[in-house]
């Protein structure tokens, strides 16, 4: 059985979906009474070991799952065709769910991996290698017509490396006080910084000590006889921009869709195996 096969089998059952659970410690395996001592597990409910005792507690007590209206193994399927690429109406089609409910669970998962993007991301870069950087409006034009753009500035920047680690994030404004603060807070030192001709980043080597080297887009989109070109984080702004709907382009919605693409380059071989990590190392305490 092929290892998707394995994942879909384990939704559409629920009790195996519960045992997969407990097997990667996303469920407790052990939850103690607050009135005596342990409980035992039978079917979805924890009971207080002693028999005078009522006590009860949902299997789901403390995990990602507690305050869910689904069963686990919906929640998971949808999770799944999340993480393969499926957009709402095909996630609707196969779940039966509606368009609300889909949105509605795609952006807790979000906030579940944005989390641990914050966590884990560290910088990009290193001594000798190459980082393209460049700022992007994220939004659409007023009225769906003329020049105007309304919605958000991103900056971001990606490095030249078969990994092609970036850094993207929201900003207030593109002024040089605001972009050399994030510069150095997510390039490592010794990177050498590819930019455009931007104002912003005139002081780049002045007060930041990288090795900067420009390209004038107004000439061409690379320097002549070089490898100078910023090709490569324009099309990770193609490659974003495509994944999120310009209804989500604003500065409420942009931010966790712009960790789910990190997340997603930096887990790009592992998604599912990750997204189950996250699972198992969130728990939450319930009143």
């Amino acid at each position: 059985m092929s290892e998707n096969a394995k994942h879909l089998y384990t939704f559409w059952t629920h009790c195996k979906c519960s045992d997969f659970l407990f097997n990667r410690n996303i469920l407790f395996n052990e939850m103690k009474c607050n009135k005596c001592n342990k409980m035992i597990h039978k079917n979805e409910l924890w009971r207080c070991k002693k028999p005078l005792c009522k006590s009860t507690k949902s299997i789901y007590y403390g995990s990602f799952f507690a305050n869910f209206k689904l069963k686990p193994n919906q929640v998971l399927l949808i999770a799944y065709l999340w993480l393969v690429g499926s957009d709402h109406s095909e996630i609707m089609k196969i779940t039966g769910h509606s368009k609300n409910t889909i949105t509605s669970y795609l952006n807790v998962f979000r906030d579940l991996i944005s989390g641990y993007v914050s966590e884990t991301s560290g910088k990009i870069g290193g001594p000798g290698v190459i980082v393209e950087i460049d700022e992007s409006k994220f939004g659409k034009r007023k009225y769906n017509k003329g020049h105007h753009v309304e919605g958000t500035w991103v900056f971001g920047g990606v490095e030249r490396t078969p990994e092609r680690r970036v850094f993207v994030t929201a900003v207030p404004n593109r002024k040089a006080e605001t972009l050399l603060d994030f510069i150095q807070k997510n390039v490592e030192e010794g990177s050498i910084i590819y930019s455009d001709f931007w104002a912003a980043y005139n002081n780049i080597n002045k007060k930041l000590r990288f090795e900067h080297k420009t390209v004038n887009h107004s000439k061409g989109f690379k320097l002549p006889d070089t490898d100078i070109h910023t090709n490569t984080i324009e099309g990770t702004w193609n490659g974003i921009k495509m994944n999120i709907a310009p209804r989500n382009r604003n500065s409420n919605d942009v931010g966790n869709h712009l960790m789910e693409f990190i997340w997603r380059r930096q887990n790009s071989n592992s998604l599912w195996d990750s997204f189950i990590n996250c699972l198992s190392e969130n728990t939450f305490l319930i009143n």
